[in-house]
């Protein structure tokens, strides 16, 4: 009987990819093909019963964006504070629609749906070659589209989820199938290539992956931001920039870009830490502007609010355990 089980195992797994497939292909065909307003009203839908449905991850939202907003001056509770909450689980849904929809902007139109503020002074750094680092905030995708358009190359590292047959779906269409992107844990070569060739390296920059990288303070409180940014810049020599793409309405965002630089002291280990630091002022400064845009408040940000979650996991499993023995 056991093995018999083992046997069909190989086929339920393949019949679940299948599925899956024919679930995104279908998600996909939706997005595309419903006018924008009602698809907007769709996701809207979708991320208010997203944030009724589910406490748990409601509260990691919340104890996130509480420090925001005591670092900026905003309410930290009350009915604006879960408004602003509430906000954020609806943002959140409007990027996985835009991730569908945005793939299918028209390369020729893509000024349409993108403003790139002083593209002008801009252009010409990321034709020189680059290091863009960008926070989980608005949407990147379409920013990559316009970048693209203008005759520039981008390679950018992704992070491997499974099921395979997702990371391929959502590979697809990251910035439109136009970057290049390469497996995070293989990206240190293709990045340093891509540099020396006069490309744009672009990372996505407000999470430690590791728990290794640079202690910087955001809102307030301590926490690690990766090293590669800033070192990827001193190894190559070309520029540290900072960007954000905010969202300003259906199929509409604003893009953003800044310069990191410090006095250099010629001591490496130093020098990255000063950019990291100033990295992570600019990242405040862009997560400030729409803080319900920021979806790396859905996971826990700081250190001990990833202690606080894991030990609260630890004790729902135990209460579990217990009424299951009752």
């Amino acid at each position: 009987m056991g093995t018999r089980r083992a046997r069909r195992s190989p086929a339920r797994q393949g019949l679940a990819q299948v599925g899956l497939r024919l679930a995104l292909l279908a998600a996909d065909l939706v997005a595309r093909s419903v006018p924008a307003p009602v698809a907007y009203a769709l996701a809207d839908l979708g991320g208010r019963l997203w944030y009724r449905a589910s406490p748990a991850r409601r509260r990691v939202v919340e104890e996130n964006l509480r420090r925001v907003c005591a670092a900026t001056g905003r309410p930290e509770r009350g009915r604006a504070f879960r408004s602003l909450v509430r906000r954020a689980f609806v943002e959140h849904a409007r990027y996985y629609l835009e991730l569908l929809r945005a793939p299918h902007y028209p390369m020729a139109g893509i000024e349409r749906h993108v403003v790139a503020e002083d593209w002008d002074r801009w252009v010409a750094v990321f034709r020189g070659g680059a290091v863009v680092a960008l926070p989980h905030l608005g949407n990147f995708e379409p920013y990559g589209t316009f970048v693209v358009k203008h005759g520039i190359r981008a390679v950018a590292p992704v992070e491997e989820i499974r099921p395979r047959a997702l990371f391929d779906f959502l590979r697809a269409r990251r910035a439109s199938g136009r970057v290049e992107l390469v497996p995070l844990s293989r990206a240190r070569g293709p990045l340093l290539a891509a540099l020396r060739r006069g490309e744009v390296a672009a990372l996505v920059a407000d999470r430690d992956l590791t728990g290794d990288g640079i202690a910087v303070t955001l809102f307030g409180h301590p926490v690690t931001l990766p090293a590669g940014p800033a070192s990827l810049a001193l190894i190559t020599g070309r520029p540290l920039i900072g960007a954000r793409c905010l969202r300003v309405g259906p199929d509409r965002f604003s893009g953003r870009a800044w310069l990191v630089d410090v006095p250099r002291t010629g001591e490496r280990r130093r020098d990255i830490e000063a950019l990291t630091r100033a990295l992570a002022r600019g990242f405040e400064e862009a997560i400030a502007e729409a803080p319900e845009q920021w979806w790396g408040a859905f996971q826990p940000f700081w250190p001990d609010l990833r202690s606080a979650e894991r030990r609260r996991l630890v004790a729902d499993r135990t209460r579990a355990r217990g009424r299951t023995a009752a």
